[in-house]
């Protein structure tokens, strides 16, 4: 039996290389070393506690946080090899030098399957600048895209819960920092007060909101980025009349013949209390007379007035209502006076055949100057209007109006009035819509 085993050994030790060969060539073939570059690999900071320690904070260099990994390894793993199975870290204790500008720190990366010399970052270092930490309170602004509620409420008051908050960052990025607005989802809707979570939007000084890089480096002294926020709903209520009075003196031998509001009427949304207390008012806002100074005026005059400053406390204008009233007012010559005409008492001389004249306006304006008989005397039905249409054809003209009195009486201003001439099957048309 020995001499058996004994025997042709050289074969036998052949053989066995020979097996082994074959075996190492098949394994290379079915599954050989090769090389893989990996790119989006995103380098995750460690240790940032260790700069902060020191009152510092990192920023990135852009796109210094996404870097290419090459692997060597078996085909079977590298082909299955994704960004996301790889971990790369840069350790910011391993600093070499913090006063350099940039600082680089020190790449490391590992991969399940790939052994320590078979894997490398490029670039092996992560550029990162030092900036001073710095800390400062925001208050909470808070605004919604719709204010619109349910119907007959409007949103009066919008209050952030914590109303201001303290964010830290790098000294330059919160220098920028212009204010924090937490946004609420829309409240249509709501018929009762409530509570809302908002997310926190910060605004830089050019009113565009960090990206999400810049946000990343912020921390809050509250749990999450977000606040509640208070919604207080107020009741709407509608034509609210605007008054006016005037101090001062027009002109010697002028007089404050009427003030006019455009708008003389408004909706205003309130609370309960100060709803109340506008309709003990007989739901009048008076425009101070300190507002309109007539003072050396002869002729009318307009002044706009800013009502949202004048509303009482707990009453806002209801979304969509212009704040402006243009307050218009009319001066006179002491012996005259204005007087309403109806358009439709106006005679239309010289029509064109087949034409017809539609009035925009539904009456003018007529101011008259007593000469030998009291005002008293005249009414609107004295005066007497008419408009000459010799020559005009269809289309759109402002046109002097004739205005007759009887004696005793002199017209003070030319009035003029905008009229429309059309075809009588264009009238018809538009009777018929």
């Amino acid at each position: 039996m020995t001499k058996k085993l004994l025997s042709n050994i050289p074969l036998k030790l052949m053989s066995v290389v020979i097996a082994i060969v074959v075996w190492l060539l098949v394994v290379n073939v079915d599954d050989p070393i090769r090389y893989a570059s990996i790119s989006g690999v995103v380098v995750n900071m460690k240790n940032e506690s260790y700069i902060e320690s020191a009152g510092l904070m990192c920023l990135v260099e852009e796109d210094q946080d996404i870097i290419t990994v090459e692997v060597t390894g078996k085909r079977s793993i590298v082909d299955n090899i994704k960004a996301s199975d790889i971990t790369a870290t840069a350790d910011l204790t391993q600093i070499v030098d913090m006063n350099t500008t940039p600082v680089m720190v020190p790449i490391t990366v590992s991969c399940p399957g790939i052994s320590p010399g078979n894997i490398k970052a490029s670039p092996v270092n992560m550029s990162i600048t030092l900036d001073d930490m710095m800390t400062q309170e925001f208050l909470v602004t808070v605004s919604s895209d719709e204010e619109i509620a349910g119907k007959g409420y409007e949103v009066g008051g919008l209050q952030a819960n914590p109303e201001k908050i303290k964010i830290t960052g790098p000294q330059s990025l919160i220098q920028k920092i212009d204010k924090v607005i937490a946004t609420i989802d829309d409240v249509s809707g709501l018929t009762e007060d409530t509570i809302l979570t908002a997310g926190l939007r910060i605004i830089d000084k050019n009113q565009e909101p960090l990206s999400a890089r810049q946000m990343g480096y912020l921390k809050y002294d509250i749990t999450n980025p977000s606040v509640n926020v208070s919604v207080d709903l107020w009741k709407i209520r509608s034509d609210i009349t605007l008054q006016a009075g005037y101090v001062g003196t027009p002109r010697s031998g002028y007089k404050v013949s009427k003030i006019s509001l455009t708008p003389n009427k408004v909706s205003v949304a309130g609370t309960d209390d100060a709803l109340n207390a506008l309709a003990d008012d007989g739901n009048v806002i008076e425009i101070p007379s300190e507002y309109i100074d007539v003072t050396d005026h002869n002729n009318d005059f307009e002044t706009k007035i800013n009502l949202e400053e004048l509303l009482p406390d707990g009453v806002k204008l209801t979304s969509g209502t212009n704040g402006t009233v243009i307050v218009t007012v009319s001066v006179l010559p002491q012996d005259s006076q204005e007087y309403s005409v109806s358009t439709t008492s106006i005679q239309a001389l010289n029509v064109g055949e087949g034409l017809q004249v539609v009035y925009e306006t539904d009456g003018i304006q007529v101011r008259v100057r007593e000469e030998s008989r009291d005002l008293s005397q005249l009414g609107s039905s004295d005066i007497k209007a008419a408009i000459d249409f010799t020559g005009k054809g269809a289309g759109t003209y402002n046109m002097p109006v004739t205005i007759t009195l009887p004696v005793g009486y002199e017209v003070v201003n030319s009035v003029t009035t905008a009229v429309k001439i059309v075809q009588d099957a264009e009238t018809e048309n538009t009777t018929e819509k």
